[in-house]
């Protein structure tokens, strides 16, 4: 036989689908033996290999793997002692026994991070819905605050469009603010996690995102094509997914309390933006007239021309499926216990004011 049944992968597998049933009845246990325990130890593996091999591995992982896939395919069609009903049950199996493998791999590598307790219920975070009055009173707050530090970047010298695009992100600010959140709310620390750029830029965000995390070789990545502005934000979000937390709200208010901690004016006016939006998307939903008439007068000329900024650089990149990326990644967020899906991306509000309530951080 070409491809006999490999025993190590039956027994693998086998495992690998009785930790998932412990873990899916004891998430404590999955909190003390995986989070605190091998996780951190197979981040500080990845670490080192991506230490060794300065290049984005997930660059050289996904088309050598698709190539090694492809081979061993062909190697079954061509031989020329079999026939082609054979050949289909082998390919069949072949595919099958891939499949079974990288679902293992992810689970021992990623996926047991989603089996954990649940980081609001850890911290104490309330999700409830904002009502509509502090709604409109945390508008003229962060409106102010935006403001404020659109201004200090103004006093700096950033005043033209071509200057933020010269910026770049001081990415070990982001990795010392991402260290600072989990000694407060004792979490494992992490000196590094490696955060890559997708080539060539926009390729994410015409599929639907501006980053990922690659579970296979432990990298955060993010689209280069992101207005300079959104890339302190979406890279302490995908940094926060590389130390273990999975759900997509905790990782905005990660990314948010980062960010407005942080001692550079410009990484600080990346996260009261992405607040400020959400926020001003709250009230012009709760009541367009009145939400209209308070920006028109509020909202600085310096951070409406960021906006229209932002807006066409994302329309550089148009969709090419559109809605695609988003209904598959709901349904991979169910499939994982995550209910909201990718409604989850919307509770920063609600974990913000929770969070900032308990810690007072962004004020």
């Amino acid at each position: 036989m070409l491809f006999p049944v490999n025993k190590n992968l039956i027994y693998f597998c086998f495992f690998t689908f009785l930790v998932l049933i412990v873990c899916l009845f004891s998430p404590e246990f999955v909190e003390i033996i995986y989070g605190q325990w091998i996780y951190p130890s197979l981040r500080l593996v990845m670490n080192t290999l991506l230490f060794i091999f300065p290049l984005p591995l997930f660059l050289i992982f996904i088309p050598s793997t698709l190539l090694w896939f492809g081979y061993k395919l062909a190697v079954i069609w061509r031989f020329k002692n079999t026939g082609y009903k054979k050949k289909w049950k082998r390919s069949t199996a072949f595919v099958f026994k891939v499949i079974l493998l990288v679902i293992c791999y992810f689970y021992w590598i990623w996926g047991l991070n989603y089996l954990r307790p649940s980081y609001e219920e850890s911290l104490e975070l309330r999700l409830e819905a904002v009502e509509m009055e502090r709604v409109f009173h945390l508008l003229e707050k962060w409106t102010e605050r935006v403001n404020a530090d659109r201004t200090i970047l103004t006093a700096l010298g950033y005043l033209e469009e071509s200057d933020l695009f010269d910026h770049r992100t001081n990415y070990p600010i982001l990795v010392e603010g991402l260290n600072n959140f989990l000694i407060k709310h004792d979490y494992p620390q992490y000196r590094e996690v490696p955060l890559r750029h997708w080539f060539p830029p926009g390729i994410l965000m015409r599929n639907g995102t501006a980053g990922m995390y690659f579970p296979f070789t432990g990298e955060s990545t993010i689209d280069p094509g992101l207005h300079p502005i959104q890339i302190p934000f979406t890279a302490a979000h995908e940094i926060g997914h590389g130390v273990g937390f999975t759900d997509e709200g905790f990782c905005n208010l990660l990314a948010l309390v980062i960010c407005l901690n942080s001692d550079d004016p410009f990484i600080r006016y990346s996260g009261s933006l992405v607040f400020w939006r959400h926020i001003a998307r709250a009230a012009r939903s709760l009541d367009y007239d009145r939400y209209a008439l308070f920006i028109d007068y509020a909202l600085s000329e310096w951070v409406r021309a960021d906006l229209h900024s932002i807006y066409a650089h994302r329309d550089r990149y148009p969709d090419w499926f559109s809605g695609l990326q988003r209904r598959l990644y709901h349904t991979y967020l169910r499939a994982h216990g995550v209910r909201e899906g990718v409604a989850s991306y919307n509770q920063l509000l609600m974990l913000a004011e929770s969070y900032f309530e308990l810690h007072g951080e962004g004020h």
